[in-house]
């Protein structure tokens, strides 16, 4: 899934956390229906009966607190070179 795709997505679940629906029911936007669509089928959100409207699963919410953190840093691998002076050796066995 393309970035642009994915912030659909997250927004579309942030409003199904705060309004119970992807969109109100009288919006039958094509966009709407397949981001509907997809956050059911990828199990982010569920029709709950007892409340009458969608409410997100462990999965979505998930999602949405895990696009919101800052990535993790990446570090560059340095290969200590043998002759280095102060590098620790271990003591063999």
């Amino acid at each position: 899934m393309t970035d642009s795709h994915e912030k659909r997505l997250i927004e579309a679940l942030r409003k199904v956390d705060a309004l119970g629906d992807v969109a109100p029911a009288h919006v039958q936007d094509p966009l709407t229906m397949v981001l509907r669509q997809r956050a059911i089928q990828a199990d982010l959100m569920r029709w709950d009966d007892s409340r009458g409207h969608y409410v997100l699963t462990g999965t979505g919410r998930s999602r949405i607190n895990a696009r919101s953190r800052a990535p993790g840093a990446v570090l560059p691998f340095k290969k200590r070179d043998d002759g280095e002076v102060g590098a620790r050796r271990r003591k063999p066995d």
